[in-house]
C-alpha cells in the first residue's frame, strides 16, 4: 500500500539528541541502563504511528542519523548545526534531520534566498528538502529558531519566508516543521499565517495542545505548517502526549524520550 493511498502522516519532534528527559536522582539508574538503547526506542515509538515523514530538531550526530534512518526504513537528510557555543550538555550543537519513506530529490542546508548569509542567524538549524511522494513534490522545510532573542527570531522568519516565497506563490505543496520557539500568541505567528501557511493544529485545539515540556506541558512552541494542495487535504493533527513521549506522574523513576512532545498531522 502506498503512503499516498492511505494518507500522508508527518511528525515534528524536538528529540533532545535522544538522551532522555529528565535526569533526576530518582530515575538515574534507569536512565543509565537505557544508555545505548534510546535511538532504538525512539525509532520504535515513532514507527507505531506509521509516519511517512519525520523531522528532528536538536537532532543526533550525522552518523546516528544514518543509523536511525535504517531503523525507520527511510531516506534522510541531515542539516548541520549553526554557529552556537558548544557545551557539555549540547556537545554537538543543534542539528536537524528529516526522514522520509519517499524519495529525497534535493536537500540544502541553511538556504538564504536573496539575503546574505549571517552567522548570527540559524544558530540551531534550518534546512530544505524536496520530497517526491510519487503523486506530488513537497517543498519541505525544517527549522529550529532562536530560543531567547525575539529580534533574531524575527530576522530568521524573514529569511525563511523569502526562501519559501516562490513555492508559496506558485501554489506548491509546502510543509514547515520544527521547534520555532514562539507561542501562538507571539508576533511570529501572524507572519506565517499572512504568508499563506496554515497551522495544522489550529482546527484541533491549537494553543491548548502544549508541546513543552514532557512532564507538565504548559506551552506550545512546536509546529507543522502547511500550504498549497497538501494543506487542503488535512484530516487530523494532534500533540502526542502519550506512550514513551511523556513521563508517568505516578512513577518518579520514569523518563520520557525528550523534553518536548511531538506534533503529528495527517493528510489525505
Amino acid at each position: 500500500m502506498s503512503g499516498q493511498s492511505r494518507g500522508l502522516t508527518t511528525i515534528s519532534y524536538n528529540v533532545l539528541r535522544c538522551r532522555g528527559y529528565p535526569d533526576t536522582p530518582e530515575n538515574r539508574k534507569r536512565m543509565v541502563a537505557a544508555t545505548g538503547q534510546l535511538e532504538i526506542r525512539m525509532a520504535q515509538e515513532l514507527l507505531l504511528y506509521r509516519p511517512d515523514i519525520v523531522s528532528f530538531s536538536e537532532s543526533v550526530t550525522e552518523e546516528s542519523a544514518r543509523r536511525m534512518a535504517r531503523m525507520l526504513g527511510m531516506q534522510h537528510a541531515w542539516f548541520p548545526p549553526g554557529r552556537v557555543n558548544r557545551s557539555p550538555e549540547y556537545p554537538i550543537g543543534f542539528p536537524g534531520t528529516v526522514f522520509t519513506r519517499y524519495r529525497i530529490l534535493d536537500a540544502e542546508n541553511a538556504p538564504y534566498g536573496s539575503a546574505a548569509k549571517d552567522p548570527s542567524l540559524f544558530t540551531r538549524h534550518w534546512g530544505r528538502a524536496v520530497i517526491d511522494t510519487g503523486e506530488e513534490r513537497i517543498a519541505f522545510y525544517s527549522a529550529h529558531l532562536h530560543p531567547h532573542d525575539a529580534a533574531v527570531r524575527e530576522r530568521e522568519v524573514t529569511v525563511i519566508l523569502d526562501v519559501m516565497r516562490k513555492e508559496l506563490e506558485s501554489g506548491s505543496s509546502v510543509l514547515l516543521q520544527g521547534d520555532l520557539n514562539h507561542r501562538p500568541d507571539g508576533p511570529e505567528y501572524p507572519r506565517w499565517v499572512g504568508a499563506g501557511l496554515a497551522d495544522t493544529l489550529a482546527p484541533y485545539g491549537g494553543p491548548q495542545q502544549a508541546t513543552f515540556d514532557a512532564i507538565q506541558p504548559k506551552g506550545r512552541i512546536d509546529y507543522i505548517w502547511a500550504a498549497g494542495p497538501i494543506a487542503k487535504r488535512l484530516t487530523s493533527a494532534r500533540v502526542l502526549n502519550e506512550g514513551a513521549f511523556r513521563t508517568n506522574p505516578a512513577d518518579p523513576a520514569s523518563f520520557a524520550l525528550s523534553d518536548h512532545l511531538p506534533v503529528m498531522a495527517t493528510f489525505r
